[in-house]
């Protein structure tokens, strides 16, 4: 297959996408299916809470027998102490994170990780290379939504990669598999990572489908309370083969010498903190090399839309890597954007556009400024305006309905016995004020920000009025149409009214905190957005000299002639920077 030239992104605001139409769809994260992952999510946090981890069972491969294993498994010598003195060559390494959710959209991702590329030369202005697919390809994290269990992993990165594989021309070269896991792999205590990364020993040890997607989560939830109450177990496939790629990796974290000068370190935060085994392997790996650069890859980025995160900053401080003197290139998922940003001695890049609704860029002013961002802060407010709507008109899931539905029940009821009396409404409409001040600012990350507070407040009083409202109007229109309706019809209607109203003034809060900077991760949640896809390839340099990185994305994915495009491009010289 021919190496193709991607052409530069799209100028200015794109306002229409084309989505897929084949199970599975992209996650409604409003919506039961979601819902069933957010109580995993529960779940696994009380777990780990309890310092069960599933780590326990892990050995780290020894970096140099991990070296070896790669080296060899990709057809190299095994000599030397590095990856690229083994392979006597330039490596090439493809990243993706965040991926498995829209079937389609992942065949569109799996088509842009399979190609080769011509790509600009960092070394000759003008001139172009050849990018070939990676020797490697490395998983950054949450492998499939909304809980990466075996069968969602299957369906939604297996099967649609496996059939992108299977229609290209045949290829023999080996290559390597490897990743870490995210979030969304933990709710599933890591069975289906594992299933898809962990290093099987004997070559015939490999079981299980490639393609053919399994049942559905409803078909699945129902097997699996059948197997419960019969004490049986639900039946999984045994291994998640991704065809052409080798998985070479014991453990969901781990260290390789990568290059000459340039060491790769690996991380798994589990859901909470790293573990002492861990926080004591890598430290060591760390401070073994104390000349070498470091590459490295966790699920949380250092900073998210410009501001220090929790999660990842406690990862360099556990670590104890020092990101102001020793040259660091910090690669992520976890958010759905591309970023680049510079700071100190580290080089950071967010790529978690493998499969997953989008996130967007910081729109409001201040935090870090980023050297690139895609999509652009233009083009994510144009996408802002479309929550509120389409979280109203249910095409995020129903679940936010189905919440104001319960919320509001009691309220129309007692308006009903009471006669409507001012009082109660009154007294009702402040207690439904408190709830869902605290819901919404609980939601909107209050904790962190007590600015959310009172804009939590303000739509939670607009909410709540608005079942009083509602039956105004309700009443209003069959009064003028000559009707007089039951007192059944007329509630039925204001809780319809209200939810659907209340839905819209949510979905509005959630926007309203994105365009102030107080909170960035939920409002596109609602779009399940299929735009802006893309990966990295990176090219590590033989003689350790530093890496080079070109993200490779696409607008509109599922668009009809939508093309490959060059988003991003970027050289790490960490020698060069040295003192």
């Amino acid at each position: 297959m021919g190496a193709a030239r991607p052409a530069p992104i799209a100028d200015g605001i794109v306002r229409r996408f084309t989505r897929g139409t084949e199970n599975p769809r992209g996650v409604l994260w409003f919506g039961a299916r979601s819902f069933w992952g957010h109580v995993r999510h529960l779940v696994s946090a009380a777990i780990a809470s309890e310092s069960i981890d599933s780590r326990d069972w892990m050995t780290p491969d020894d970096p140099e027998t991990l070296r070896s294993r790669i080296a060899r498994t990709l057809g190299g010598s095994g000599a030397g102490s590095t990856l690229t003195e083994g392979m006597e060559r330039d490596v090439y390494i493809d990243f993706v994170a965040d991926t498995g959710d829209d079937a389609a959209v992942s065949r569109a991702v799996a088509t842009l990780v399979f190609a080769p590329y011509e790509l600009p030369d960092p070394d000759r202005p003008g001139e172009v290379l050849t990018a070939p697919r990676g020797d490697i390809l490395l998983f950054g994290g949450d492998t499939a939504y909304p809980v990466a269990t075996a069968q969602q992993i299957l369906n939604r990165v297996i099967v649609p990669w496996n059939q992108v594989l299977r229609s290209l021309p045949a290829d023999n070269r080996p290559r390597v598999l490897l990743g870490i896991p995210g979030n969304h792999d933990w709710y599933d205590g890591l069975d289906g990572f594992s299933r898809m990364f962990r290093w099987r020993p004997a070559a015939g040890a490999l079981h299980g489908p490639v393609v053919g997607v399994s049942k559905p989560l409803a078909g699945h939830l129902v097997a699996w309370a059948r197997e419960f109450l019969h004490g049986g177990a639900v039946e999984k496939p045994r291994d998640l083969i991704l065809e052409g790629y080798t998985p070479v990796q014991s453990a969901s974290h781990f260290a390789l010498r990568l290059a000459p000068g340039i060491d790769l370190l690996a991380v798994d935060r589990q859901l909470t903190v790293l573990d002492p085994r861990q926080q004591e392997f890598l430290g060591d790996q760390y401070r073994a090399h104390p000349d070498a650069a470091t590459m490295l890859v966790m699920p949380d980025p250092v900073f998210a839309f410009g501001v220090p995160a929790k999660w990842g900053v406690q990862v360099i401080e556990k670590l104890n890597l020092d990101l102001e003197r020793r040259e660091t290139f910090v690669l992520t998922g976890d958010l759905h954007h591309y970023e680049r940003l510079e700071g100190g001695k580290a080089l950071h890049v967010i790529a978690g556009g493998g499969g997953a609704f989008v996130h967007p860029a910081r729109i409001a002013s201040g935090g870090v400024p980023p050297k690139k961002v895609w999509p652009s802060r233009a083009q994510s407010r144009r996408l802002l305006r479309g929550v509120p709507w389409k979280l109203a008109l249910g095409r995020s899931g129903w679940l936010a309905h189905v919440c104001l539905l319960v919320l509001f029940a009691p309220a129309i009821l007692l308006a009903r016995r009471y006669g409507g009396r001012f009082d109660v409404n009154v007294v009702g409409e402040i207690v439904m004020t408190i709830i869902l001040t605290g819901v919404f600012s609980f939601i909107g990350g209050a904790v962190q920000r007590k600015a959310v507070v009172p804009i939590a407040l303000a739509a939670a009083a607009v909410v709540a009025a608005i079942p009083i409202a509602g039956a105004a109007l309700v009443r209003f229109a069959f009064a003028h149409l000559g009707q007089t309706p039951s007192w059944l019809a007329i509630s039925w209607l204001t809780l319809v009214i209200a939810a659907f109203a209340g839905t819209f003034v949510f979905g509005a809060f959630l926007s309203l905190l994105t365009l102030l900077g107080y909170e960035h991760t939920q409002a596109l949640t609602v779009l399940d957005h299929p735009g802006f896809k893309h990966f990295v390839r990176l090219r590590v340099r033989a003689d350790g000299s530093g890496i080079d990185g070109w993200c490779i994305g696409a607008t509109d994915p599922l668009r009809a002639g939508q093309k490959p495009e060059l988003v991003d491009l970027f050289t790490w010289r960490p020698r060069s920077r040295v003192g």
